[in-house]
């Protein structure tokens, strides 16, 4: 890793990355009886927990778990309910299948025994019996994960790395840290991709405990998502190149920056599909190139903007970067005040690709949701 990147590691140092959180569609005639569909995840499979859902609020704002609940005729309802910003209980209606929280993580590192730790929510469902024939399981998680990692990273500068060493000592044992953070930047960047290696086998342990050895047969995974195609991550990369001047000197220490927390990701996935390989119960959705694939090419999915969020700015959090409030972002009062210059009418909104910094709109929710449908129907579970 050569200056540039050392030198955006101390820029950023203060910026902490959290978050959550999408082409054609396919026959959604349901072939498999499928009777109840039970969620894991984190803020962008999120039914409801809070009381409201991490996207534009609106009658119609169906997430990705919804949608593929519904091509089979089921409705999805929170199986947890917030008492508190950080407390949370049974939802006392029954029926209830959709365990995923927003702030949900793979390693919820700070409490191991919190319902946002995704593993927990498998757990907790699993102890309650076997899985049915007709369940679906699906499961999402890792951005939260990602920004984890890489906001431990950025501090490293200003705490000595201690955020970051204490992150990769709750999967990673103290000598391999100690190993890897004695090999200086080179150590600290390469350690990101064990850690990663190290959390999929985690997740892919997890699930085979709580879901497919509790009986499940059909089992969804998404892998990670690309993090750094969201507006947050991408006012942090900027930020970086504009320390530098922009021009050639910013250009390569944003890029040089993105490429190494991409390896980390695609580290998780890679292997993520490695475990999963062979698992006839289980079908891994390539989540991760198909968000790739909007980015780059918005307009051959629909997005008129994969840039700006929907919402409204409320204010600036401690790191300096925008806040935004899921209450307030209605459907109604997006319709009623286009942005400036933005063609679209009232549907403005309708085309855009993110809600706010980090997670998609209702319709970014449908792209996925046709992703899952064409996955389901080549293994012949839709």
């Amino acid at each position: 890793m050569n200056r540039f990147l050392i030198k955006s590691l101390a820029i950023a140092a203060a910026v902490t990355l959290s978050a959550c959180g999408g082409g054609g569609t396919a026959d959604t005639s349901p072939k498999l009886k499928i009777t109840a569909v039970k969620v894991f995840g984190d803020s962008i499979a999120d039914s409801g927990t809070y009381g409201f859902k991490f996207t534009v609020q609106s009658a119609d704002n169906l997430i990705f778990p919804e949608r593929v609940a519904a091509s089979y005729g089921q409705t999805l309802c929170s199986f947890y309910k917030a008492t508190g910003p950080d407390s949370f209980v049974p939802n006392p209606k029954a029926g209830c299948t959709n365990a995923a929280i927003g702030g949900g993580r793979i390693n919820y590192y700070s409490n191991p025994t919190d319902p946002r730790g995704i593993t927990v929510q498998m757990a907790a469902v699993a102890a309650l019996g076997s899985y049915s024939p007709g369940d679906l399981a699906v499961i999402d998680g890792g951005g939260n994960d990602a920004a984890d990692l890489v906001g431990a990273y950025l501090k490293a500068p200003s705490d000595k790395a201690a955020s970051y060493a204490g992150l990769l000592t709750t999967v990673l044992t103290p000598a391999q840290v100690g190993a890897a953070l004695a090999g200086g930047a080179s150590g600290m960047a390469t350690i990101g991709g064990v850690y990663m290696t190290a959390l999929a086998d985690n997740f892919y342990a997890a699930i085979k405990t709580s879901v497919l050895d509790k009986g499940a047969q059909q089992v969804i995974v998404l892998n990670m998502p690309g993090i750094t195609n969201t507006p947050r991550f991408q006012m942090v990369l900027d930020g970086i190149s504009a320390a530098y001047g922009g021009g050639t000197a910013g250009a390569t220490a944003r890029a040089q920056s993105e490429a190494l927390f991409k390896s980390w990701i695609e580290a998780f996935n890679k292997q993520l599909a490695a475990k999963f390989a062979g698992e006839a119960k289980v079908a891994v959705v390539d989540f991760y190139t198909a968000f790739n694939d909007q980015v780059a090419t918005p307009a051959q999915f629909g997005l008129s903007n994969v840039k700006t969020p929907a919402c409204p700015i409320t204010g600036l959090g401690s790191d300096g970067l925008p806040t935004y409030d899921f209450l307030t972002c209605t459907a109604t009062a997006l319709s009623a005040a286009p942005p400036t210059g933005v063609s679209g009418g009232a549907d403005w909104w309708k085309s855009y690709g993110f809600s706010d910094g980090f997670h998609p709109t209702p319709y970014g929710h449908q792209l996925t949701g046709q992703l899952i449908s064409k996955t389901l129907a080549i293994k012949g579970w839709l």
